[in-house]
């Protein structure tokens, strides 16, 4: 039971450093749902007001109602703590050698979708999508002469780039709950209420809401990003 363990915590660290890669502007776990979490549904108002009330529930440290500068500053100082303890913990050189299987010095996709599997057993459900894409996405960024393997000097290499990232996440103070903060404190009086938060998110929501039927679709966001897109880079 301990090695397999030892299998799961080895992946979850190579998927969490997998999402810091391509998400390198991201923190490498998020504070909260952010908005584009859910992209591949249909979002209504009433999604959005759900989301937020349970967004605010948990800044609104001391429950009075009011979610202020300094709960979201207390709640930042939390997670930059806990980047920084399991960047102390995370060990490259024995996450290879616990993923290297038959020990030649060399990890395959076959070995890391083995240790994928330890994991999902230690868990007693099925491995998802979104780790084996993020074991691919690792795979395409560490094999550096793209021969399918994995050396452990291509491991090592990618292995302190993950460390290095894992305790100084790239984010800006507050993350996601600072940027709804900042959108929501209408009056600037330093502290946001629940209608608040909820009357900047829903005022979002209608900016998305291209056709107004009170509905995000995948297909408007895909819409949405696109006009960003043109809108930074004309002609």
């Amino acid at each position: 039971m301990k090695k397999m363990l030892i299998g799961a915590a080895v992946v979850a660290a190579i998927v969490a450093g997998g999402a810091a890669f391509a998400q390198t502007t991201q923190p490498a776990k998020a504070d909260m749902k952010a908005p584009h979490a859910n992209a591949a549904k249909a979002t209504s108002r009433a999604d959005v007001d759900a989301r937020v009330a349970a967004a605010f529930a948990k800044l609104d440290a001391n429950h009075d109602g009011f979610v202020t500068l300094e709960e979201i500053s207390a709640r930042a100082d939390r997670r930059e703590q806990r980047a920084e303890q399991r960047a102390a913990r995370f060990d490259p050189a024995k996450i290879f050698d616990r993923m290297d299987a038959n020990r030649d010095g060399n990890i395959t996709s076959a070995e890391a979708e083995a240790a994928r599997g330890q994991r999902a057993e230690a868990k007693g459900g099925k491995p998802g999508r979104a780790p084996a894409a993020a074991i691919g996405g690792f795979f395409a960024r560490a094999d550096a002469n793209k021969d399918g393997v994995v050396t452990r000097a291509e491991f090592d290499t990618i292995g302190k780039q993950m460390k290095s990232r894992m305790a100084h996440p790239a984010m800006k103070r507050g993350g996601v709950a600072g940027r709804m903060f900042a959108a929501s404190d209408s009056n600037k009086d330093s502290r946001v209420t629940l209608a608040e938060m909820q009357q900047a998110a829903l005022a979002r929501f209608d900016r998305r809401d291209l056709n107004h039927d009170g509905t995000i679709s995948p297909a408007e966001r895909k819409q949405k990003r696109q006009q960003r897109k043109t809108q930074r880079h004309p002609g």
